[in-house]
Formats: C-alpha cells, structure tokens, sequence
C-alpha cells in the first residue's frame, strides 16, 4: 500500500475529530501493523553456484596475468582495458579490475605510475 493511499486511510479512521474531542472520553482504535512477507528463495531461482563464480574470475586472472606477459611484463591501464573488450570477447571492466585487485594482492603483479603518469601493471618475477 502506498504512503498516499495508507495516508488517506488513517484520515477515514480519525473522521472529524473536533480540538475538545478529549473531553469526552472517545477512545481511539488502536493501529493495526501489518508484517512483510518474505518468499523464501527455490532451488530454480537461486543464483550461479559460488565454485563456478570463482572459476570464472580465476580463469580471467590467468588471461589478464598471460597478457601482461605477453607485452614483455608491463602493461598500462588503458591497453588492458582496450584488451580486454576487444579481443577477448567483451569481458567486463569489473572483471579485469576484480583480477587485478586479485592477482595485486598475490604479489603477482605490481601497480606504479609510468613516467607519462599513467598507471601501470608490472609483473613480479
């Protein structure tokens, strides 16, 4: 239900309540609370099993890590980017960032800026 439409209920159920309505003794209604219900989630809605996420962001580390060597074992940003939706079908930004991140924290490559001051991937021998 709408705040709008909920709003309007609650002005129904107050009616027209005059300033000396508490002289009376009116009693109002207590509210009622309505709870949310929660659909719990099948087995054919779940999502992609987590092995096989990681088996897809460690098959794109290996391919982002073979080409970096490939390039003689320094790469900027740019080209990897430009690599990376070009030749190796569309892959996401997110994905070759995740990789990155991943394979950085390994110790397997390194981030440094170049003397141009862009940003480069160095491979750790």
């Amino acid at each position: 239900m709408s705040r709008r439409a909920r709003k309007k209920e609650e002005n129904k159920e107050q009616g027209t309540a005059s300033i000396t309505s508490f002289l009376y003794g009116t009693e109002e209604k207590p509210k009622t609370e309505t709870k949310a219900v929660i659909k719990p989630i099948e087995a054919s809605e779940s999502r992609q099993p987590e092995n096989t996420v990681q088996q897809h962001s460690s098959s794109t580390e290996d391919a982002v890590l073979s080409h970096i060597m490939s390039r003689g074992g320094v790469i900027t940003k740019d080209e990897l980017m430009a690599w990376g939706g070009k030749s190796r079908g569309g892959l996401r930004v997110a994905d070759i960032l995740r990789a990155i991140e991943s394979l950085s924290s390994k110790g397997r490559i390194r981030k440094r800026l170049n003397d141009k001051g862009n940003l480069v991937y160095e491979y750790v021998k």
